[in-house]
């Protein structure tokens, strides 16, 4: 006989998310630390879904950077203290989130990093979170208007945008398309031409939202006995 424990969500019934990324992730049109994460939140509660989202975006990261700075999110016993550029999120210290959102390689594109390599890295962060226990859930890469790459499916830009899709496809992971979702507009959604302003934020958090797991269906600590050979 085998004994299983699976863990309850908090008190308050909020799952923990992460959104793992860079910039866009992290915030810095409506102020550094002011990310779509905050819209995402809102949304959820409003939606009757309770969450907690880790802001866990970092500016200027490449997917070489991310590949390492991932363990922050999924180590056994997470410590936030370091997470990025902004306050402390310690409140979550101790508690590993149940999905992460990852959305990275924009600094890859403009820092003429092989797409093929920004895939391979990726990879490895979904690989990484399965590992952990936690369920991966990956995003193309926005426009561009900033660096002349306005239109995300095509040239260097829809290169990756392709392998990503194809990426999330392979590994059997859900694909907020975020390229698509914001490919016709960014101009409008953006404060410089790269980084979300408030509707951008909304555009992509629905985009996340969109393609979001289940939330389990068990809300208290569980106990399954299973009978062996």
């Amino acid at each position: 006989m085998v004994l299983l424990l699976l863990p309850a969500l908090p008190a308050n019934g909020a799952e923990l998310i992460t959104a793992f990324g860079d910039s866009i992730t992290e915030g810095l049109c409506r102020g550094i630390c002011h990310g779509y994460f905050e819209v995402l939140n809102s949304i959820m509660d409003a939606a009757g879904r309770p969450v907690d989202i880790i802001n866990g975006g970092l500016g200027g990261e490449l997917t070489s950077g991310g590949v390492g700075r991932i363990d922050i999110f999924l180590a056994d016993n997470p410590d936030y203290t370091y997470n990025n550029h902004c306050p402390p999120q310690t409140q979550y210290n101790g508690r590993r989130a149940r999905i992460i959102l990852i959305m990275e390689g924009a600094n890859d594109v403009i820092h003429g990093v092989s797409p093929y390599a920004t895939r391979d890295n990726l990879r490895y962060m979904i690989e990484k979170s399965r590992a952990a226990g936690v369920i991966p859930v990956l995003a193309t890469v926005t426009p561009d208007y900033k660096y002349n790459m306005s239109d995300c499916n095509s040239g260097y830009l829809g290169s990756l945008n392709n392998l990503i899709r194809t990426l999330a496809s392979e590994e059997g992971i859900n694909l907020a398309d975020q390229c698509n979702a914001t490919d016709h507009d960014w101009q409008y959604l953006t404060c410089e031409g790269l980084h979300p302003n408030y509707s951008g934020d909304v555009r992509i958090s629905n985009t996340w939202y969109s393609v979001m797991p289940p939330r389990p269906a068990i809300t208290g600590a569980l106990l399954l006995l299973l009978r062996t050979p």
